[in-house]
C-alpha cells in the first residue's frame, strides 16, 4: 500500500510530532511519501526525511488560517498513491485531489477546524457547544471570548466593547466566506480518524452528516518522551507541580494560578513550574495575586531538557478550558511514570484514568486546588502509572488501527 501523506507544516507543534511518531513506526510497514508546503518549517521535513521517508514541498498559501495547497503541481504524485492521508488540517486539498484521481482519502481530526472558521473562539472558554455553528452562533462566540480576555487582562474594557459591536457585522461575513471556503470537503473526504471520542460527538453533533461517514478513533502515540528517557521505576519525584502548557487562555494557567495559594498554603516547600510563561500576562497576574512558588521559564523545545523537567515532576498540571482534543502533554507525563491533574474538558477524561494515571477536577479554581492537594498528598508508583496508560495506548495497537482504517478505505 503506498500512502501520501499531506501535512502543510507551517509551524511544528504537538500536531506535527504526532505526524512523525506514526511515520517512524509505519514506514517498515507501508510505502509512505509526505507532501508539505514550501514554508513548512525544517524541524519536520528534517525528522521525516531522517527516518527515511521522501518529502515533496508545493507551494502554499493560507486562507481564514486554512493552508490551500498547489496540488496540481504534483499530479504524479497523487496518480502514485494508493490512499491520501490529510494528517493534520490540510482539509481544502480534498476536492481538488478528487479532481485528478478518485483516491481514497482519509482526513485525520486533531482541532476543530471542520467545526468553525475561527476555531480559536474556543467555545468562549466557558462551555463544550454540541450546538452547529451559525453566523448568530459564532457572532456570540466572538463576542463572548473577547470578554472573556478582558476579564483576565488580555483586553481592554474598551477594546472589549469595540470588538463587540465589530462582530455584530463581522463574524456573519466570515462565516458565509467560510462555507464558500469549506464546500465540498466533507464530500471529498472517505473516512475520518478523531484523535478522540469526544472530538468526534462535538463533531457530529455540528455535522450530522459526519454520521454517515466511515470513521476510526486513534489515540496519538505521545512516544518522544521515550526518546530521551528511560523510566526508572524507583526515581523519586521532586517537590515541584510543572505547568507546560505555555500562556494561551484556553489551558487555564488563569485558573490555576487562584488555586495554588491554597495548595502552596498546605504544602509550603512545593514549587510550580509554569513552561512559555516567563515574561507573559501569566506572570502579570501572578504578581497581582501575590502567588508564591512559582518559577516562570521559557518555552523549551521538546528535548531532554524538557522531558527530564516532566519526569522529575511530581505531577503535571494541564487545567484545560476548551475541550482538548487529545491532550498530549498528560499522556508524555503518564508514560514516564508522572501523575496528572487534568480538567473534565473533551479528551482528557478519556485518556487518564481518574486516580490510577492521575485526578480529573471541575474547571474552576477550588476544584483544582482540591485535585493538585489530592494528587500531593498521595504515594504514587511510577511502573503503575506506566503499566496503565499502556494498557490504553500502547504503539502496535494504535498503528495497526491506523493501518486497517487505510486499508478498509481502499476495500
Amino acid at each position: 500500500m503506498k500512502i501520501l501523506a499531506i501535512s502543510d507544516s507551517l509551524r511544528f507543534g504537538g500536531a506535527q510530532i504526532s505526524i512523525l511518531e506514526f511515520l517512524e513506526l509505519l514506514k517498515n510497514k507501508v510505502e509512505f511519501k509526505v507532501l508539505v508546503c514550501k514554508g513548512a518549517d525544517e524541524k519536520f521535513t528534517s525528522c521525516a526525511s531522517s527516518i527515511g521517508v521522501e518529502v515533496y514541498r508545493v507551494s502554499c498559501h493560507t486562507v481564514m488560517y486554512y493552508p490551500v495547497m498547489n496540488i496540481k503541481s504534483v499530479r504524479k504524485l497523487i496518480e502514485w498513491a494508493d490512499v491520501v492521508w490529510i494528517a493534520d488540517v490540510e482539509y481544502l486539498v480534498a476536492p481538488r485531489i478528487k479532481k485528478l484521481k478518485k483516491v481514497p482519502i482519509a482526513a485525520h481530526l486533531r482541532s476543530y477546524a471542520l467545526v468553525c472558521h475561527w476555531w480559536a473562539t474556543l467555545y468562549s472558554l466557558k462551555e463544550v457547544c454540541l450546538k452547529k455553528c451559525s453566523p448568530w452562533r459564532i457572532t456570540r462566540c466572538k463576542q463572548g471570548i473577547n470578554l472573556e480576555l478582558a476579564k483576565i487582562g488580555l483586553l481592554s474594557s474598551a477594546k472589549a466593547g469595540i470588538y463587540w459591536l465589530l462582530d455584530f457585522a463581522k463574524s456573519p461575513l466570515d462565516y458565509f466566506r467560510w462555507i464558500r471556503l469549506v464546500r465540498g470537503v466533507i464530500d471529498s473526504i472517505d473516512g475520518f480518524i478523531p484523535v478522540s471520542k469526544a472530538l468526534w460527538e462535538i463533531h457530529t453533533s455540528h455535522i450530522p452528516e459526519l454520521k454517515k461517514k466511515p470513521f476510526r478513533i486513534v489515540y496519538n502515540l505521545a512516544t518522544k518522551p521515550l526518546k530521551y528517557i528511560e523510566p526508572d521505576p524507583n526515581e523519586p519525584y521532586e517537590n515541584y507541580i510543572l505547568y507546560a502548557s505555555g500562556s494561551n487562555p484556553a489551558k487555564g494557567p488563569h485558573i490555576l494560578l487562584p488555586a495554588w495559594p491554597r495548595v502552596s498554603k498546605e504544602f509550603r516547600d512545593l514549587k510550580l513550574y509554569m513552561v512559555g510563561c516567563r515574561g507573559t500576562w501569566v506572570e502579570r497576574l501572578a504578581k497581582k495575586l501575590n502567588a508564591r512558588n512559582v518559577v516562570f521559564l521559557e518555552r523549551f523545545p521538546p528535548d531532554k531538557q524538557y522531558y527530564y523537567m516532566m519526569y522529575k515532576a511530581k505531577a503535571v498540571v494541564m487545567p484545560s478550558l476548551f475541550p482538548e482534543p487529545f491532550g498530549r502533554i498528560p499522556v508524555e507525563a503518564n508514560k514516564l511514570g508522572v501523575p496528572v491533574v487534568v480538567t473534565d474538558r473533551g479528551g482528557l477524561p478519556e485518556i487518564i484514568e481518574s486516580n490510577a494515571t492521575g485526578v480529573i477536577s471541575n474547571a474552576d479554581s477550588k476544584s483544582l486546588a482540591d485535585a493538585i492537594a489530592r494528587v500531593v498528598s498521595r504515594e504514587w508508583s511510577r511502573s503503575k502509572i506506566i503499566e496503565s496508560i499502556y494498557k490504553r495506548i500502547t504503539s502496535d495497537n494504535t498503528v495497526n488501527k491506523l493501518l486497517e482504517f487505510f486499508e478498509e478505505l481502499l476495500k
